[in-house]
């Protein structure tokens, strides 16, 4: 049942607050400067899942683009999206070298490193499954908050995360479209551009 725009407000800026305050992953986090939160409409039709904050993500162009194909092939008008891992693991050499094991944040505001007094050099990385499975658990928490009529789960990593942990265990490898009750999940490919040729082939599976 969807909640109310003020109630899904509410419920959203108490979970982004607990992330805020996560340890859970506690050498991840010293090498961010805030956690990623999910933008968009708070009472979305569709919910946008990528796997986390990358170069794509971050250029509000690109976003802004991939939210107007989806209106327009889909015919739908809120959109919301958020990612399966809040921070961005890093491989940072001045870290390794010092042999540092401090606890506390390593990034000021101004994402300088207190290890160096330069900008952050710390190389982009893919989450490992323990870092998923730390952070997963708010993404779950997120969908249910916001309960879209859609998921649209960019990447076969992510589709298999939220379809299993949702109780769909039957993936199939040329299969888009899941069903769950009132909600449609869509696992989109790795590495390909998602363009008004696959949305069609999507609109068709979804009409199958």
């Amino acid at each position: 049942m969807k909640g109310s725009r003020e109630e899904n407000i509410r419920q959203i800026i108490e979970m982004e607050d607990r992330i805020a305050k996560c340890q859970r992953c506690r050498t991840l986090t010293q090498c961010v400067r805030k956690p990623s939160a999910g933008k968009g409409e708070l009472e979305p039709d569709l919910m946008m899942v990528f796997e986390y904050d990358n170069s794509f993500t971050r250029d509000i162009q690109n976003v802004i683009e991939l939210r107007n194909l989806i209106k327009h092939e889909f015919q739908i008008d809120k959109i919301y999206h958020t990612f399966m891992v809040r921070c961005q693991p890093k491989a940072c050499a001045t870290r390794n070298n010092l042999n540092c094991f401090s606890e506390t944040r390593l990034l000021n505001k101004d994402n300088q490193c207190l290890l160096h007094g330069r900008e952050c050099e710390g190389i982009p990385i893919m989450p490992s499954d323990g870092e998923v499975m730390s952070c997963l658990p708010f993404l779950l928490e997120e969908i249910n908050i916001l309960n879209p009529n859609y998921l649209m789960l960019f990447g076969f990593r992510v589709g298999e995360y939220v379809l299993k942990s949702r109780g769909i265990f039957d993936i199939e490898d040329n299969k888009n479209v899941y069903r769950q009750g009132e909600s449609c999940m869509v696992m989109l490919p790795d590495k390909e551009p998602i363009d008004s040729a696959f949305c069609q082939q999507v609109l068709q599976q979804m009409r199958a």
